[in-house]
């Protein structure tokens, strides 16, 4: 992804709002830190996620995420700088009122890109989370999440969606 992407990708993340329970579809910006298990630093992701929720709280949600700051991995003497793109589906559920719980299951694809090895890495499975949500107002709410990638890899993020 060029830097003029990764630079929409944050600005969508900053400008748009939360998800409200009540039901319809809603699009927001999505940020934080994929916490990889290795020595360096973690890559942080931002990106654009979109749903919709019924008034039973069962839904939908899809998102998409690309590293605007990228890692870096500590091999001995040289350090690989690597980013994470990821691409999923899930079936969601959202408790009622002002502060909120939030559960997610479904289908994730990932991407590793490591610059000096001019290779590429991807995955597929079964990906997981688990947050909250903090009503903004009738149309916008912040969430809080957690979400399992794969066994050494987590996404932790905030999003900001806006429901119309």
């Amino acid at each position: 992804m060029s830097f003029n992407l990764k630079a929409m990708a944050v600005a969508t993340a900053l400008l748009c709002s939360a998800t409200v329970q009540a039901q319809g579809a809603y699009v927001g910006g999505v940020f934080g830190v994929m916490d990889v298990d290795a020595a360096g630093d973690s890559p942080f992701n931002a990106g654009v996620r979109a749903g919709y929720t019924w008034g039973s709280g069962w839904g939908f949600e899809a998102e998409v995420t690309d590293s605007v700051i990228e890692g870096e991995y500590d091999l001995y003497w040289y350090d690989y700088n690597y980013s994470l793109t990821t691409q999923a589906v899930y079936a969601t559920y959202r408790t009622q009122g002002d502060i909120y719980l939030k559960g997610r299951i479904g289908y994730l694809h990932e991407e590793l890109e490591v610059d000096d090895w001019g290779s590429d890495y991807s995955d597929s499975g079964a990906s997981a989370g688990f947050g909250a949500g903090f009503k903004l107002t009738d149309k916008a709410a912040l969430e809080l999440d957690y979400t399992f990638i794969e066994s050494d890899v987590d996404y932790w993020s905030g999003s900001v969606v806006y429901k119309f």
